[in-house]
């Protein structure tokens, strides 16, 4: 949308991306992205931008908050990975703390050690996933 109002006021104004780089000190390969939407550009590139083709700011920035937000929406590939990695960490997490038990003849002596050590074990897959999943 920003692209599309970008290039639509330079073409209404008759300006070239060269000559509304040399009229905003933008680079004109940044022209270039901004009008091909490979670039979202700085709320201060913007108002220069609107400023001289006198277009409204206020409809630029409403765009570019919601195109910002689209671009931080978790996509739901991003989704299946988080799930697929949870579930790796939590079997490799268990398989390890079953390994160390095997491994060491007097461990656990007591259920007590043994609550413990699944208590230890339970809050460190809580903190992994808690990093996997956070925003």
């Amino acid at each position: 949308m920003i692209a599309n109002m970008i290039k639509g006021g330079r073409l209404a104004k008759g300006f070239t991306q060269k000559e509304l780089s040399q009229l905003s000190n933008v680079s004109v390969r940044s022209i270039q992205r901004i009008e091909n939407a490979e670039l979202i550009p700085r709320s201060y590139t913007l108002k220069t931008l609107a400023g001289i083709l006198e277009l409204p700011f206020e409809t630029f920035q409403n765009e570019e908050l919601r195109q910002q937000l689209e671009i931080h929406q978790p996509s739901k590939k991003s989704t299946t990975q988080k799930i697929i990695l949870s579930a790796g960490v939590c079997i490799a997490i268990i398989l390890l703390a079953a390994a160390f038990i095997v491994q060491a003849p007097g461990f656990p002596e007591t259920q007590f050690e043994f609550l413990n050590f699944a208590t230890v074990i339970v809050l460190f897959i809580t903190t992994v996933l808690f990093f996997i999943w956070r925003k």
